[in-house]
Protein backbone atom coordinates (compact mmCIF):
# COMPACT_ATOMS: atom_id res chain seq x y z
CA UNK A 1 0.00 0.00 0.00
CA UNK A 2 3.07 2.20 0.99
CA UNK A 3 4.39 1.31 -2.23
CA UNK A 4 1.64 2.66 -4.65
CA UNK A 5 0.49 5.54 -2.32
CA UNK A 6 4.10 6.82 -3.20
CA UNK A 7 4.05 6.05 -6.44
CA UNK A 8 0.69 8.19 -6.99
CA UNK A 9 2.84 11.01 -4.84
CA UNK A 10 5.59 10.42 -7.77
CA UNK A 11 3.59 11.07 -10.48
CA UNK A 12 1.87 13.58 -9.33
CA UNK A 13 4.95 15.68 -8.57
CA UNK A 14 5.69 15.03 -12.35
CA UNK A 15 2.57 16.13 -13.71
CA UNK A 16 2.84 19.05 -11.59
CA UNK A 17 6.66 19.83 -12.79
CA UNK A 18 5.71 19.72 -16.33
CA UNK A 19 2.84 21.34 -16.37
CA UNK A 20 4.41 24.45 -15.49
CA UNK A 21 6.90 23.26 -17.78
CA UNK A 22 4.52 22.84 -21.11
CA UNK A 23 2.82 26.30 -19.93
CA UNK A 24 -0.09 24.44 -18.50
CA UNK A 25 -0.21 26.35 -15.12
CA UNK A 26 -2.53 29.05 -14.25
CA UNK A 27 -1.74 32.10 -16.84
CA UNK A 28 -1.46 35.26 -15.12
CA UNK A 29 -3.94 38.05 -15.90
CA UNK A 30 -1.65 41.19 -15.23
CA UNK A 31 -4.40 44.42 -16.99
CA UNK A 32 -6.45 46.85 -16.53
CA UNK A 33 -9.45 48.24 -17.98
CA UNK A 34 -11.31 51.74 -18.84
CA UNK A 35 -13.94 53.41 -21.12
CA UNK A 36 -12.67 54.56 -24.45
CA UNK A 37 -11.65 57.77 -24.47
CA UNK A 38 -13.87 58.65 -27.43
CA UNK A 39 -16.81 57.49 -25.19
CA UNK A 40 -18.03 55.85 -27.84
CA UNK A 41 -21.43 54.72 -27.34
CA UNK A 42 -23.20 50.95 -27.41
CA UNK A 43 -26.14 49.66 -27.45
CA UNK A 44 -27.49 48.19 -23.65
CA UNK A 45 -26.01 44.38 -25.15
CA UNK A 46 -22.54 45.37 -25.88
CA UNK A 47 -19.59 47.28 -23.68
CA UNK A 48 -17.25 48.74 -25.82
CA UNK A 49 -13.99 49.75 -23.74
CA UNK A 50 -9.98 49.52 -23.80
CA UNK A 51 -8.31 46.65 -22.63
CA UNK A 52 -4.64 47.04 -21.50
CA UNK A 53 -2.19 44.06 -21.07
CA UNK A 54 1.18 43.98 -19.11
CA UNK A 55 3.99 41.69 -20.01
CA UNK A 56 8.09 41.66 -19.93
CA UNK A 57 7.71 40.86 -23.64
CA UNK A 58 6.31 43.01 -26.18
CA UNK A 59 5.51 39.79 -28.51
CA UNK A 60 4.10 37.91 -24.99
CA UNK A 61 0.57 39.91 -25.96
CA UNK A 62 -1.30 38.88 -28.36
CA UNK A 63 -4.88 39.83 -29.09
CA UNK A 64 -5.96 36.65 -27.45
CA UNK A 65 -4.39 37.85 -24.49
CA UNK A 66 -6.15 40.93 -24.49
CA UNK A 67 -9.73 39.74 -25.57
CA UNK A 68 -9.17 36.80 -22.26
CA UNK A 69 -8.10 39.84 -20.13
CA UNK A 70 -11.09 41.52 -20.89
CA UNK A 71 -13.48 39.03 -20.31
CA UNK A 72 -11.76 38.41 -16.94
CA UNK A 73 -11.94 41.98 -16.02
CA UNK A 74 -15.73 42.43 -17.14
CA UNK A 75 -16.45 38.92 -14.89
CA UNK A 76 -14.30 39.62 -11.58
CA UNK A 77 -13.47 43.02 -11.65
CA UNK A 78 -16.22 45.16 -13.13
CA UNK A 79 -15.84 48.53 -15.22
CA UNK A 80 -15.74 51.84 -13.48
CA UNK A 81 -15.99 54.98 -15.18
CA UNK A 82 -14.77 58.23 -14.00
CA UNK A 83 -17.14 60.22 -16.46
CA UNK A 84 -19.81 57.17 -17.08
CA UNK A 85 -20.96 59.18 -20.44
CA UNK A 86 -22.93 56.94 -22.48
CA UNK A 87 -21.84 53.15 -21.00
CA UNK A 88 -21.96 53.89 -17.36
CA UNK A 89 -20.60 52.00 -14.60
CA UNK A 90 -20.46 48.12 -14.88
CA UNK A 91 -20.21 45.91 -11.77
CA UNK A 92 -18.29 42.43 -11.66
CA UNK A 93 -20.92 40.33 -13.32
CA UNK A 94 -19.72 36.82 -10.40
CA UNK A 95 -18.71 39.51 -7.32
CA UNK A 96 -17.52 36.06 -5.58
CA UNK A 97 -14.15 35.61 -7.93
CA UNK A 98 -12.97 33.14 -9.93
CA UNK A 99 -12.27 31.09 -6.91
CA UNK A 100 -15.95 30.32 -6.08
CA UNK A 101 -16.05 28.25 -9.97
CA UNK A 102 -12.75 27.44 -10.51
CA UNK A 103 -13.12 24.82 -12.30
CA UNK A 104 -15.72 26.09 -14.76
CA UNK A 105 -13.50 29.13 -15.09
CA UNK A 106 -10.20 27.12 -15.95
CA UNK A 107 -11.99 25.20 -18.79
CA UNK A 108 -13.83 28.15 -19.66
CA UNK A 109 -10.50 30.01 -20.30
CA UNK A 110 -8.67 27.31 -21.58
CA UNK A 111 -10.58 26.15 -23.93
CA UNK A 112 -11.25 29.82 -25.76
CA UNK A 113 -15.00 29.53 -25.06
CA UNK A 114 -14.91 33.11 -24.08
CA UNK A 115 -14.06 34.25 -27.24
CA UNK A 116 -17.40 33.85 -28.58
CA UNK A 117 -18.47 36.88 -26.78
CA UNK A 118 -16.02 39.44 -27.57
CA UNK A 119 -14.79 41.14 -30.63
CA UNK A 120 -11.68 43.47 -31.44
CA UNK A 121 -13.34 46.82 -32.43
CA UNK A 122 -11.44 48.91 -36.07
CA UNK A 123 -10.30 44.43 -36.59
CA UNK A 124 -7.68 44.96 -33.97
CA UNK A 125 -6.03 47.92 -35.06
CA UNK A 126 -4.12 50.13 -32.64
CA UNK A 127 -3.97 53.42 -32.45
CA UNK A 128 -1.41 55.48 -31.04
CA UNK A 129 -0.03 55.00 -27.70
CA UNK A 130 -1.35 51.87 -27.59
CA UNK A 131 1.95 50.31 -26.97
CA UNK A 132 3.56 52.19 -23.99
CA UNK A 133 7.25 50.72 -22.27
CA UNK A 134 6.53 51.46 -18.76
CA UNK A 135 9.56 50.83 -16.40
CA UNK A 136 10.22 47.40 -17.38
CA UNK A 137 7.62 45.83 -18.74
CA UNK A 138 5.13 46.69 -22.15
CA UNK A 139 1.56 47.92 -21.91
CA UNK A 140 -0.40 46.93 -25.16
CA UNK A 141 -4.07 48.53 -25.45
CA UNK A 142 -7.08 47.19 -27.44
CA UNK A 143 -10.46 48.21 -28.11
CA UNK A 144 -12.60 45.20 -27.90
CA UNK A 145 -16.54 44.88 -27.79
CA UNK A 146 -18.22 42.19 -25.44
CA UNK A 147 -21.71 41.06 -25.81
CA UNK A 148 -22.20 41.25 -21.75
CA UNK A 149 -26.07 40.10 -22.14
CA UNK A 150 -25.04 36.67 -24.26
CA UNK A 151 -22.13 36.32 -21.37
CA UNK A 152 -24.63 36.86 -18.78
CA UNK A 153 -27.11 34.18 -20.11
CA UNK A 154 -24.51 31.93 -20.50
CA UNK A 155 -23.16 32.26 -16.78
CA UNK A 156 -26.86 31.98 -15.24
CA UNK A 157 -27.52 29.11 -17.54
CA UNK A 158 -24.69 27.01 -16.29
CA UNK A 159 -25.64 28.51 -12.50
CA UNK A 160 -22.83 30.39 -11.91
CA UNK A 161 -24.72 34.43 -11.43
CA UNK A 162 -28.38 34.09 -10.60
CA UNK A 163 -30.60 35.25 -13.14
CA UNK A 164 -33.19 38.41 -12.11
CA UNK A 165 -36.12 36.34 -12.10
CA UNK A 166 -34.64 34.21 -9.14
CA UNK A 167 -34.53 37.32 -7.22
CA UNK A 168 -37.95 38.13 -7.56
CA UNK A 169 -38.91 34.70 -6.80
CA UNK A 170 -37.32 34.30 -3.12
Amino acid sequence: MKKIVLSLLACMMVLTVSAQRKGWAQPEYNYELSLAKDNIASTGSFKVFKVYSYAKKRGAITQDINMRNAIHGLLFKGLAAADVGTQGEFPAMVPDGYESHREYFDLFFDSGEYQQFIQLTSKGAMQAGDVVKVGKEYKVGMLVQVNVNALRKRLEKDGIVQGVRGIFTR
